[in-house]
């Protein structure tokens, strides 16, 4: 669950500290970042994913970590057991999001390396298109009011029904619904657990939002739960789109980069990345 509240704690514009296994981390601090890691790998099995885990990590990191600084801004130089945990990391990270070796082959000769694409998303460095390469699902659709107060099997308490009126990237069609997954929601008590992190969507707007159907699954995964049948998703970015056509600065914008003014800037920006193959 380590690498879900750094994903958490990005969408809240919190800083975060790059992972253990890339640190200039003590002998111990390496072998609990690379026992949490084989936790992760489980995961990726229970979702038939540790195939593509494996595969990554054979083709093998393009461009390995930059070295880190200490705090008077000496290079701290990476050791080999550290560069090959920092591989790890990517890899785990790139076959929980869905991609495979194939992907990162494909994307190199575009002078794209995933394993630094893939840092850059979960470092809170990367660009909305970037983001938007990341995501396996991006869509325009309208957002519905939050069901909640039943039994689910996927650890979350809501989920926010989105209608797809366009489809940018992925599977989804017009029509379809998406379930946006949240922690927020009424717990089996009665009470309400509120996650600040997560945005709040209006119901009846439309908003345009990159989400990744893999990474709910991942997270499901590593923390032993069931995903639910319906499409449901975690979300990357999310803008609300005017009457116009115009991407309104939220409610989740990128932390980093130009945010797209309007819906054919955001398809430029997914173009600059697409291989039309999530």
């Amino acid at each position: 669950m380590q690498r879900t509240l750094v994903f958490l704690a990005l969408l809240s514009g919190a800083a975060v500290s790059l992972p253990a296994a890339v640190s200039a981390a003590p002998a111990n601090e390496l072998a609990q970042a690379q026992s949490h890691q084989q936790k992760r790998i489980q995961a990726l099995s229970r979702r038939d994913r540790q195939g593509a885990y494996e595969a990554l990590v054979a083709t093998g990191d393009a461009r390995p970590p930059a070295p880190l600084r200490d705090a008077t801004g000496h290079v701290i130089g990476l050791s080999v057991e550290q560069r090959q945990a920092a591989t790890r990391e990517a890899a785990i990270d790139l076959a929980a999001l869905g991609f495979t070796a194939a992907d990162v082959s494909a994307y190199r000769k575009r002078d794209v390396d995933l394993f630094e694409l893939v840092r850059k998303f979960f470092s809170g460095t990367a660009s909305p298109g970037e983001q938007m390469a990341m995501a396996d699902t991006v869509v325009i659709a309208t957002a519905g009011p939050a069901v909640q107060g039943r039994t689910r099997w996927d650890g979350f308490l809501s989920a926010i029904p989105l209608t797809v009126v366009d489809s940018l990237k992925g599977s989804r069609a017009p029509g379809d619904t998406v379930y946006l997954a949240r922690k927020s929601g009424l717990m089996p008590d009665g009470l309400l657990m509120e996650v600040s992190s997560e945005v709040a969507l209006v119901p009846g707007k439309r908003y345009l939002l990159a989400l990744s159907k893999n990474l709910y699954e991942q997270w499901t995964a590593e923390a032993r739960k069931q995903p639910e049948a319906a499409f449901s998703a975690l979300p990357f970015l999310i803008y609300e789109v005017s009457d116009g056509g115009a991407l309104l600065a939220g409610p989740q914008p990128a932390r980093s980069g130009a945010n797209p003014k309007d819906i054919k800037t955001a398809e430029r920006q997914l173009r600059t990345f697409s291989l039309d193959q999530h």
